[in-house]
């Protein structure tokens, strides 16, 4: 009877094309946003489907022992997928909570679950196709950028065609939505009133723009000269993402690009300036772990500040001394704190750990949002869910530093995948738009359910340099 590594070998060599293939498709599609919110629900259950065919890929490449040494990650990871896809505040609002038909309840379940299981499979498919000879690093960000490019082009062309270039400026970025149509509110916007219509902001369209534009830190990796194909195919398609923004124009998504550009530049010079000397290099690798370490702190302050603001008061009178008032901005994200301690009744004084442990669940779900994505987070999802982000988000950081480090073998492909994952995050950290329709105020479409969260565990997954059993830790 042939033994699990041999059946798994078998299997790979047969079908490692064909999943490739599969994976690359669906993340295509999924960049794209094909469907919208319906298709993205497809693509979750199919995307966890698919991804159970990645258990012989991981069998050959990791021992039962790697496993065990990975369940460290794999298990706050799977927590969270769920907390995510189960929380409170979504339970209340897709009506698992309160009254309703079984069928609809039972349909809401269903679509949850999804989100957790596409987030996991996505993460999978990142995972495996890493390590999948069938499928050229060259051929992965070939499926990335041209989902996201294909939705750039046809987006921009129309809005270019029907507005011209700059009308963001000439609109002052207010727009109407209408049966999948954006209107500037100065012109056939004027016309809608008395209609169902929305408003809705420039920052709901342009994360794609952003991790498109992004991938271009991988550019410092190419030679113009001796990789001229390469080179030109990647420069080309980051440019379709900076034209974006610019032809709105919209300059916080130009400036985050030009993060992850800086970041391209700054880790290539390093790179060459400590290549073959052992000790700059500890110097270097030293200075991160002080750094991480110092961020670590700040977060956890910050945090704090925030829980115990209602009680201590502190982040208003120090708004009170520097302003003499407390900013809009800033009074409303401190009532996020309300949201999650008290589930929106803080006159009752009395911590509700519902809300505070899985996220706000008021019937009326009126939610103090901001454009801060971890502050919505952990109104969503609850502190738990919140905290398991944090770290991931500091165990990212340390991860991309080894994923980085793995020789000069396909270092194009490593900078553009971490490129991305910085922009992006950046960007909702600071431009989040949880309500894109600000007229309807039931209307929430939150990133940690969209299609953008599952590209970036797809590239979390990509960049996951796994734990050896044998071998010790990899992540110093």
């Amino acid at each position: 009877m042939e033994n699990k590594v041999e059946s798994a070998k078998k299997f790979t060599r047969r079908y490692d094309t064909v999943f490739a293939f599969l994976t690359l498709e669906l993340v295509a599609l999924t960049c794209f946003g094909l469907g919208g919110v319906t298709g993205l629900r497809i693509m979750e259950i199919l995307g966890f489907f698919i991804s159970l065919f990645a258990i012989p890929f991981l069998r050959l490449n990791y021992t039962q022992e790697d496993f065990k040494a990975n369940l460290k990650v794999i298990i706050p990871l799977g927590v969270l997928f769920l907390l995510i896809g189960c929380s409170g505040f979504f339970c209340r609002l897709y009506g698992v909570l309160g009254n309703g038909s079984f069928i609809n309840k039972l349909s809401s379940i269903i679509v949850m679950l999804a989100e957790s299981i596409g987030l996991l499979g996505f993460f999978l498919f990142g995972m495996t196709i890493n390590g999948n000879k069938a499928a050229k690093k060259d051929f992965i960000l070939y499926a990335l950028l041209g989902g996201l490019a294909l939705y750039c082009v046809i987006v921009g062309l129309y809005s270019v065609a029907r507005y011209g270039i700059f009308y963001a400026a000439r609109f002052n970025g207010m727009f109407y939505y209408y049966k999948g149509v954006l209107f500037p509110v100065s012109t056939e916007g004027k016309m809608l009133l008395g209609f169902s219509f929305a408003e809705v902001s420039l920052k709901y369209g342009c994360i794609a723009s952003i991790l498109l534009g992004s991938s271009g830190a991988c550019l410092f990796a190419i030679s113009p000269k001796n990789d001229r194909r390469r080179f030109a195919i990647f420069a080309s398609l980051s440019f379709i993402g900076i034209l974006y923004n610019a032809v709105i124009p919209y300059l916080p998504g130009l400036v985050f690009i030009g993060i992850s550009f800086l970041f391209g530049l700054v880790y290539s010079l390093i790179r060459r300036a400590t290549k073959n000397n052992e000790g700059a290099q500890k110097k270097v690798r030293f200075i991160f772990k002080i750094v991480w370490f110092v961020l670590i702190g700040v977060a956890a302050v910050v945090i704090l500040l925030f829980l115990i603001e209602s009680k201590a008061h502190l982040i208003s009178n120090l708004c009170n001394a520097i302003f003499h008032r407390v900013p809009g901005f800033v009074s409303n994200t401190l009532s996020v704190a309300d949201d999650v301690l008290y589930n929106g009744a803080p006159d009752l004084g009395k911590i509700n750990l519902g809300s505070l442990l899985f996220g706000y669940n008021e019937a009326s779900l009126n939610v103090h949002l901001t454009r801060f994505f971890p502050l919505n987070f952990l109104v969503e999802n609850g502190l738990i869910a919140f905290l398991l982000l944090v770290a991931l988000v500091f165990f990212a950081m340390r991860n991309s530093r080894d994923f980085l480090a793995r020789g000069e073998d396909d270092l194009f492909f490593r900078l553009a995948v971490t490129g991305m994952m910085l922009a992006a995050f950046l960007y909702v950290c600071f431009y989040a738009d949880e309500i894109p329709l600000a007229h309807q105020s039931t209307t929430i479409y939150p990133f940690s359910q969209s299609n953008y969260m599952m590209v970036l565990m797809f590239l979390f997954g990509l960049s996951y340099v796994p734990f050896k059993a044998k071998e010790g830790n990899n992540h110093e």
